[in-house]
């Protein structure tokens, strides 16, 4: 096995009858479908036997529909071709969800500033991010907390200004 191969993406399952489950990407494609045979077998009734394939490229993983019967989505859209997916992407195959965890852009991309081979364009993440605490952490809190006994909450004075 590949020395690097904790920093290969990751599907894991998010929703339908296998949730929790993972699966690695490795080097080579890796078929996703509900035949015992296959790379990623997904116990789904309402995927095909060899439904999808994933594929590491120069660009990052790619996923491409075998002609499934149900369709192969990425982020609630419905692929026709070979699609790059990134850290945060949804795939519906049948009735599971699978999220991809790429870990190899806390690495190579910190911020999260990935440009999408489609016209360049960066691509936002679908989840959520946290605003940056402002206001000097030296200087303590402006109000204590939990308010004093006989103090109603409202009482309190917060100095929003800092």
């Amino acid at each position: 096995m590949d020395e690097h191969s904790e920093l290969a993406p990751l599907l894991t399952v998010v929703g339908g009858p296998m949730r929790g489950a993972s699966f690695r990407l490795g080097p080579r494609p890796q078929v996703v479908g509900r035949a015992p045979e296959v790379d990623i077998p997904v116990a789904d009734p309402h995927l095909s036997r060899r439904h999808a394939e994933v594929r590491l490229t120069e660009a990052g993983a790619a996923l491409v529909d075998l002609g499934s019967t149900n369709g192969t989505w990425l982020n609630g859209r419905r692929i026709t071709g070979a699609e790059l997916l990134s850290d945060g992407d949804v795939v519906r195959l049948g009735r599971t969800e699978l999220r991809v965890f790429d870990p190899g852009l806390a690495v190579t991309d910190p911020v999260g500033l990935r440009f999408a081979a489609r016209g360049g364009q960066a691509r936002r993440s679908s989840r959520p991010t946290l605003p940056m605490p402002t206001g000097d952490l030296a200087a303590g809190p402006t109000a204590a907390w939990p308010p004093e006994p006989g103090t109603e909450s409202s009482d309190v004075a917060v100095d929003a200004t800092t």
